[in-house]
Formats: structure tokens, C-alpha cells, sequence
């Protein structure tokens, strides 16, 4: 997802930083409180391990509030979750985390994670705009218009969008999402999924696009096209 730039965790030590440095030439990690996140954040891309709980305020908290000020860029978050607890897997996801790994997060733990997405990047392909009637989708700048009016969407729900558009009236299962995204069974379950297309379509409505992902009972995902 992302091939070069920061990773901002909120809890850890120098075995987290040199572990992310030994491993990745491209990569630069820090170690930083809720309180002056938001200001390192401004250095693009940014990848932040964001734990649930924090002295400042709660994970979710931030997240939300992360979410809200970074439009500019792309921004990759990860929620630290103290326990399987489906509950709060759900509560990371709706807050506007992309994934969540179950703690504590150990130097090994960061660098699977950071590897099991590299892939997706270093297989990028340049891409022509995709124009479905006002809705133009750009692949390769992230970036979807509508009616010439940027659509706001975090960095899956950018790629869902890109994926369904290459690939009109196909029905895709959630696991095969998973794949497309260069993503993990490890990493991601079909709830993660449901909340990334749940996000897409709420955003795509909120701007009145017409064309929204339809859910196939038993199945997964299709996105019609406009003469369907």
C-alpha cells in the first residue's frame, strides 16, 4: 500500500525502530505520544500503529480525529487491540481503522505486518481514469471525482473503488477482496470487508453517486455497471 515513508507508532521502543530500519531501506519509524501525532503526521505517506489505549485519550479517539484532520495523503492505520474481542474489531473499523492486529506488538509482529503489504505496492501498474457517467476514478493518483468534486475516501475504500470499476457486474466474494487488495486471510477477516464497503458506499451516497457496490446475498459484492 505504501512504498516509502514514516511509520508512527504509539507505543514501543528502539527494538521497534531498528527492526523497521534493518528490514526496510524505504521506511523511517517513530515512536511518538497521541499529542504530537497529529503534527508528525504530516509528513506523507504515513503507516501509524495506533494503540486502543492511550494516556492522552483513546485509540479510537485519535483515530477518528486522524481521520478527520488527513485528507491530503494517503494514511494507513493500524489499531493495537488488547484481545480478540470481535466487538471492538468492529468499533476499530467503524472509527476509520484499515486493519488491526492483537497485541502487544512485538518488533516481529511489526515487520509481518509491514511485508504482507509491500506487495501490493511493488505490483502497481499505471492505470487509465475510469469514467462511469459524473464518477471519474483514478487508479494511479487515488483520487475520485464526482460531478468534479473530490469524494473523500481513505485509502481502501479508494482501492475497493478501483477494483469494482475494472471489473463491472462480477460478483467477488469477500474473500477474494481480500486477495485483490494484496492482502492477508492473516490480516483481514470478512467482517474487516463488510466495514470497508459499508464506508465506501456511505461516502459515495453522501455525495448522491448513483453507482453504489451491491451486496449479493450468500455471495459477496458487485458493482453494477451504469447500462445494467
Amino acid at each position: 500500500m505504501i512504498k516509502s515513508g514514516d511509520i508512527v507508532l504509539t507505543s514501543g521502543d528502539l527494538a521497534h525502530v531498528s527492526a523497521v530500519r534493518d528490514s526496510f531501506l524505504s521506511f523511517e519509524a517513530e515512536v511518538t505520544n497521541a499529542t504530537d501525532l497529529c503534527v508528525r503526521i504530516s509528513k506523507a505517506p504515513t503507516w501509524v500503529f495506533l494503540d486502543w489505549l492511550l494516556p492522552e485519550m483513546s485509540g479510537l479517539q485519535l483515530c477518528g480525529l486522524l481521520r478527520d484532520r488527513i485528507h491530503d495523503h494517503p494514511l494507513h492505520v493500524t489499531m493495537i487491540l488488547p484481545e480478540p474481542d470481535q466487538r471492538a474489531q468492529a468499533r476499530a473499523l467503524d472509527a476509520g481503522a484499515d486493519d488491526y492486529l492483537i497485541g502487544p506488538l512485538t518488533p516481529a509482529a511489526l515487520v509481518r505486518r509491514l511485508r504482507i503489504y509491500q506487495p501490493a505496492a511493488a505490483a502497481r501498474k499505471e492505470t487509465p481514469a475510469i469514467q462511469i457517467g459524473d464518477l471519474l476514478i483514478q487508479p494511479d493518483s487515488h483520487l475520485t471525482r464526482y460531478k468534479g468534486l473530490v469524494v473523500p475516501l481513505q485509502s481502501n475504500e479508494q482501492r475497493l473503488l478501483n477494483h469494482f470499476a475494472r471489473n463491472p457486474n462480477r460478483v467477488f466474494t469477500r474473500g477474494e477482496l481480500i486477495g485483490v487488495l494484496g492482502k492477508s486471510v492473516d490480516v483481514c477477516d470478512e467482517r474487516t470487508v463488510d466495514s470497508w464497503v459499508s464506508r465506501l458506499r456511505r461516502k459515495l451516497r453522501s455525495m448522491q453517486v448513483p453507482h453504489l457496490p451491491r451486496t449479493v446475498r450468500s455471495f459477496g459484492y458487485v458493482f453494477d455497471s451504469a447500462e445494467a
